[in-house]
């Protein structure tokens, strides 16, 4: 499973970033950067008042995490938007 995971990934970023860049309610993520670590995709985003920010997803277990102050991760959880459900279902379904 890991091996097509990392093809996939690998074909992505070889896309140019433009069309990779998609906005989730108030965040703009960009796909074309994003790795596979160990279990989970880690993205990096960017919300409304343009601050960085990374965006982490376990496809197994379809949960959802982001890093808040100085990059330190939040807890794991399920989606608790409808937009962090669309970030869940994009990063398994096309990465």
């Amino acid at each position: 499973m890991q091996r097509p995971l990392c093809i996939a990934v690998s074909l992505l970023l070889a896309i140019p970033a433009n069309a990779q860049v998609r906005n989730y309610g108030p965040l703009r993520v960009d796909l074309s950067k994003a790795k596979l670590m160990d279990e989970f995709i880690v993205v990096p985003a960017k919300n409304p008042r343009g601050q960085y920010l990374y965006i982490g997803v376990s496809c197994k277990e379809r949960l959802f995490n982001f890093t808040g102050a100085e990059y330190k991760w939040k807890e794991w959880n399920n989606p608790e938007t409808m937009h962090e459900a669309k970030i869940v279902a994009d990063m398994c379904n096309q990465i």
